[in-house]
Formats: C-alpha cells, structure tokens, sequence
C-alpha cells in the first residue's frame, strides 16, 4: 500500500479524507451563501432595534451584537458563526435574528478572536468568558439570564460543543446550568480528523488541542436538550459525525433530537435553521419556550 492509499481516518486514505472535510469543495457557489449572510443580516438590522458592538471583554474583537426581544424577561438565544474558526463575524451572522425575534426571543450575535491569531479550545474559553458576560448582564438588555441558549453552525457548532463541556466554576458565580438548551448544525464532535487532513494547515491542531477542544472526548459540564442538525447533501463523514454527537449526548443521559435536512447542503443547513416554516426552527423556538 503506498502512501496515497494508505489509511489516515477510519476507511478513507488521505485523499478521502480531505474530500470529506472539505465543506467549500462540496458546494460550488458558496460564496453566495456568505454572501447572503451578510445581506440578510444588513436586513435584519436594517429592520429590527439592534445594540451594536456591546464589549464583553477588553480586546477589541470582543464585542457583539444583541437585537432585543419585544417584551422583557425574554429568554436569550447565542449564535456562534462558522467560518472554519478562521473567517465571517457577526457583521455576516445576525440572519436568524428576524426570525427569532418575532418568535420571542433575545437574540445575541458575538465576535471573538479567529486563527491565526488564536487556538481552537483558547476560542472556547474565550466564549465562555462571553457567555458568562451574557448572564450578568443581559438582564438590563430585557434577557431573562436564566434561560439562555446556544447555537451554532459548523465551526460554532464545534464552539457550542465546547460551551458544552465548559467548567463554569471558573467564572465566579456563574451556575453550573448556565446553559439551558443547545443547537448544532453541521458541527462535529471529533476533530481528529480535521487534524489528519489538509485544513490542519491553517488550524495547527494537536492532539492536545484535539481533545481538549472536541466534544466526544469530554465530559459534558451540561445536563439540557441538544438539536443537531445536518443537511443530506453534505459528506459521509459529516452526517456520521452529526449522528454521534446526538448518541453521545443521549448516552449522557440528556434528550437529542436529530434533523438530517433533505436537499440542503453544508453552507444552507444554517439558513433552514433561521426559516420559521421550518422543522428546525419549530423545534428550536420549543425548547427556548418563547411565548
């Protein structure tokens, strides 16, 4: 067997593999997806009350966005964007907030620092310093800081999962169920094989950082219902992956539902998640309980 053949992860050799995780190869025009990203959400802030560039920490990049639900004491929904952990911010991820807001919700948007300037888990603490933020303060925003929840796509799925398994007695009184209901849509549970394959070029992971910052090699710090959502159209491994971390989470002993998308891809999965005729959306707006 040479090394082109050779198996790097599971049956694929590396060939495979990178096939596998390459979310832009799949989709030929995803550029239109960032792109309407961005476009929808200049709507939504264009269209909804929205307080722009809140500081939840000292560095620069450490600001978000908070469009405000209509009628105080709302519950809070945080959306971590994808990007590869490398691109987009919240100028490109307040999409879902039309949508929720009308639902009830207080919709929250954050930036935080990307690579190369930083490490994959070192961004999963620094969410969890934003998240702790959002329950001291949200409150005075007409949020109810005892109903917060969380989604995520793609990289901010893999963000969400370390939210997941975060140690919340390091930030000083935040409860231990601070996080009360998560989302994760074509995120993945394992990042070994992302290590194995060509994006490890950009991440420079390590198999320290791998099971520090993956959800399947944790303990989950979370006792609360997930959603994980993949479309049908993207990898094998990607749908495989989606599938283990509800089964993993179910095996913790907390409730999973699963949504495999018919004809969606990886860069519109995220865009059936903020439709209200949506399944997902149905699902997502329940387990936040907005009136």
């Amino acid at each position: 067997m040479n090394a082109t053949t050779r198996k790097i992860w599971r049956d694929y050799d590396q060939l495979a593999l990178d096939i596998q995780y390459d979310s832009r190869g799949t989709v030929a025009d995803f550029a239109a997806y960032l792109e309407r990203y961005a476009e929808r959400t200049r709507a939504a802030k264009a269209s909804l009350p929205c307080i722009e560039n809140l500081a939840y920490g000292d560095q620069d990049v450490e600001r978000l966005d908070l469009y405000p639900a209509a009628h105080a004491g709302a519950p809070v929904l945080v959306f971590l964007h994808g990007g590869d952990w490398r691109t987009l911010s919240k100028q490109d991820s307040g999409f879902g907030a039309p949508a929720y807001v009308e639902g009830g919700a207080c919709f929250v948007v954050p930036d935080f620092t990307l690579v190369p300037d930083t490490r994959i888990d070192a961004m999963g603490a620094q969410l969890g310093r934003m998240l702790a933020w959002v329950w001291r303060n949200i409150a005075s925003h007409g949020g109810d800081p005892s109903r917060i929840f969380i989604a995520g796509h793609s990289s901010g799925a893999n963000l969400v999962c370390q939210l997941l398994t975060t140690d919340w007695a390091a930030h000083a009184g935040v409860p231990a169920d601070v996080v009360k209901g998560a989302v994760v849509i074509s995120g993945l549970g394992d990042l070994e094989p992302v290590r194995l394959s060509f994006r490890n070029e950009h991440l420079g992971l390590d198999r320290a950082a791998v099971v520090a910052a993956s959800l399947l090699h944790c303990q989950p710090s979370a006792r609360c219902p997930l959603l994980v959502a993949v479309g049908a159209g993207e990898t094998d491994d990607y749908r495989r992956q989606s599938q283990g971390i509800a089964a993993y989470w179910q095996a913790h002993g907390n409730p999973a539902q699963f949504f495999e998308l018919a004809g969606r891809h990886h860069f519109d999965s995220v865009l059936e998640w903020a439709d209200p005729n949506s399944a997902l959306f149905r699902a997502t707006l329940a387990m936040v309980g907005a009136p």
